[in-house]
């Protein structure tokens, strides 16, 4: 077999193989990084030259496919013939090598045989006793050999078959001639670079391949979604398993633990804190504001007058200062001075704040409107002012701090001429005369 013959074979195969299919498959991965060779071995001529010596060879190559490496080196190597004439040959060249196994796919067997052919160019320089030349030409070469991956090298090691040509340099050579060598090199492969991984690896084992995965470093057992981040039911930025607060309500900012943020600590976080800037150890109420048991405007924590009636004004302290409010809801029965039921609401409240003020004294209004004659109306309005006072009374108000005084239709607040206005106008006032004014 020639190696023109070889050749076609090796061609023939190549051809034959789908060597290119993995570059259009997805699912595939090219291991394509360079390799760089070094190998050294000897070269025996063929039977009518018999020269012979030895070779070394160093190189680098890179993958095209699965199957197909383009390879370029450069070789060096000192022969000698039967008569002892030498001669040192410096050549360089491009092998391309099929390997039909299939050595560049990810989960390739270690063990990889090739065939191959290259182009070479050759320099010779030739030492006789009488004559120094040198001469250079065009070769080519048949190739067969194997790699063997270990962990991070190859031993590499191959046979080629080359084609040299002489030109007449009497009187080492009598005339233009051809001769074929054989080369037998063993060697060492390294690839640069870290190995390609598979299409679909998944480093973190979240079930979502690198390629696609956003959050790579999952830790292991992690809940992900189908970008590979961990799950974040309540979108606060903080998965689900080391989120402390898993229901954080959107758009609030949180903490490290996914719980959100309170800066004042009054555990009233800060997005719902109407009250942001409250002072620590101040109670509060869901809103985060101090708490305000009597709505008077003065937090629990500095109100001296706790319990103050709704409506009435206080000072910074809590405490209610002069001023006359009506008590709305204060009923009697129709044309008399008894109180109905749904009075006593309001006056246990009256009752409750004037506890808690001991220094403040209350004068009890009536009014009436101008249905009956003046007198009768003053009559009814005192008796019903006296019989708020005895309720207060009963309630642990002292006498001594109430005054209770009628007035008639003699203060109208609308216009007596309307039901609406009447009704308006048969009222009970509390005037508060406070030490605090």
């Amino acid at each position: 077999m020639n190696l023109r013959t070889l050749a076609l074979i090796v061609a023939a195969t190549a051809l034959s193989t789908p060597v290119l299919a993995d570059i259009n498959n997805e699912d595939s991965v090219l291991d394509n990084r360079w390799r760089m060779h070094g190998m050294i071995g000897s070269t025996f001529a063929d039977k009518d030259d018999y020269d012979s010596g030895n070779e070394g060879k160093i190189g680098i190559g890179k993958a095209i496919s699965t199957y197909i490496m383009v390879d370029s080196h450069i070789n060096y190597g000192e022969l000698k013939n039967t008569r002892n004439d030498t001669y040192s040959r410096f050549a360089g060249g491009l092998d391309f090598l099929y390997f039909p196994l299939g050595a560049f796919s990810l989960d390739a067997d270690a063990l990889q045989p090739y065939m191959g052919v290259g182009l070479t160019y050759h320099e010779v320089e030739y030492e006789a006793p009488t004559v120094t030349n040198t001469q250079s030409d065009y070769g080519s070469d048949a190739i067969v050999g194997f790699t063997y991956e270990l962990d991070k090298i190859a031993i590499r090691g191959e046979v080629r078959y080359q084609i040299d040509s002489i030109k007449k340099q009497a009187p080492i050579f009598p005339e233009n001639d051809s001769f074929y060598t054989y080369a037998f090199l063993i060697g060492l492969s390294v690839p640069f670079g870290e190995k390609p991984l598979p299409y679909n690896y998944d480093s973190d084992g979240d079930g979502v391949p690198d390629r696609l995965d956003k959050c790579p470093n999952t830790p292991r057992g992690t809940p992900v979604d189908a970008t590979g981040c961990p799950l974040d039911s309540d979108g606060d930025g903080i998965p689900n398993f080391r989120d402390q607060c898993p229901n954080t309500p959107p758009g609030a900012m949180v903490n490290v633990h996914g719980c959100s943020i309170d800066d004042d600590r009054d555990g009233v976080p800060n997005d719902i804190d109407q009250c942001p800037n409250t002072p620590y150890g101040v109670p509060v109420n869901a809103q985060g504001c101090p708490l305000d048991s009597d709505g008077d405007g003065v937090p629990d924590k500095i109100d001296q007058c706790p319990g103050t009636l709704p409506g009435l004004k206080v000072n910074s302290r809590g405490c209610v200062l002069s001023q006359t409010v009506a008590l709305s809801g204060v009923h009697f029965e129709f044309n008399k001075a008894r109180l109905m039921l749904d009075s006593q609401t309001v006056l246990d409240k009256v009752a409750e704040s004037l506890s808690n003020e001991p220094d403040v004294n209350i004068i009890i209004m009536g009014h009436t409107d101008s249905v009956g004659s003046d007198a009768y109306n003053l009559k009814l309005s005192q008796s019903r002012a006296e019989s708020v006072v005895r309720y207060l009374t009963g309630k642990g108000i002292s006498e001594s701090r109430q005054k209770a005084t009628g007035y008639g239709e003699s203060k109208p607040v609308a216009d007596n001429n309307t039901d609406e206005g009447r009704e308006r106008n048969r009222r009970v006032e509390l005037q508060v005369i406070s030490p605090n004014k």
